[in-house]
């Protein structure tokens, strides 16, 4: 079974709705840019729902099914419209210069396995997106967990669930991301793993400028501290 499927009744739990994020975007956009978004990766859609309210249209996309239905169920704005689409899929799904923002958070990108596709993300990203507008999006720091050999992600608890993440790096130089989620209710254990691509900063700028994006700001987090390669979030602010 696939891992967000294994996972979705909990999501919420694991990574509620951060109104860090919420500020960060609204504070990347003036009023008159906030007229269409693009959610990338939108999980269960807490963050896409949260935002319609700002924006005029709001396009949220996810590749799993079941997450998709929650987001649905949840959201009684007819404003927002889910759709699966995978992220080399966008250009297919929407028109060129059609978005003032596309967002991608919670370590999306890397699930793509290669730099050649997370380029060809970009560039596709870019075509999406209006005269000078916002690429927003957020990985975890890879040169720090490279660099300092770090073996995981700190772990998340509270009253219903426990999850627990580890980093390996494999021989074909991805991370397996292997997750233990214990649900407290009824000590009920699901362990996932899931292939990375552990992408440096440099490289990630290195192909935002070939994509063509002309401003590109990085942070170490959603409230736009200085980047400090000790972090674990690394964050994205990029102009067309």
């Amino acid at each position: 079974m696939d891992f967000y499927t294994r996972i979705s009744k909990y999501y919420n739990d694991i990574f509620p709705l951060n109104q860090v994020q919420i500020s960060f975007v609204l504070s990347c956009s003036s009023e008159s840019e906030k007229m269409k978004l693009l959610d990338v990766g939108c999980g269960t859609g807490g963050l896409a729902i949260a935002l319609s309210s700002e924006y005029e249209s709001v396009s949220a996309i996810d590749t799993n099914g079941d997450m998709l239905e929650i987001a649905r169920n949840t959201s009684s704005a007819k404003h927002i419209d889910f759709q699966n689409c995978g992220m080399l899929g966008i250009d297919k799904d929407f028109d060129d210069s059609s978005f003032d923002t596309v967002l991608c958070f919670g370590n999306t990108i890397v699930h793509l396995q290669n730099l050649k596709d997370i380029e060809l993300f970009f560039r596709k990203v870019k075509h999406l997106l209006k005269p000078g507008g916002k690429f927003l999006f957020q990985l975890i720091n890879y040169d720090n967990i490279l660099d300092n050999n770090l073996v995981g992600l700190p772990t998340i608890e509270n009253d219903r669930i426990k999850f627990e993440r580890n980093y390996n790096l494999n021989e074909n130089g991805l991370i397996d991301f292997t997750t233990i989620l214990t649900i407290k209710k009824t000590n009920e254990m699901l362990e996932s793993n899931v292939k990375l691509f552990p992408i440096r900063k440099s490289q990630i700028e290195t192909a935002l400028t070939d994509a063509g994006f002309g401003i590109i700001k990085a942070y170490s987090s959603f409230k736009k501290d200085l980047y400090n390669p000790q972090s674990l979030p690394l964050v994205f602010e990029c102009s067309k």
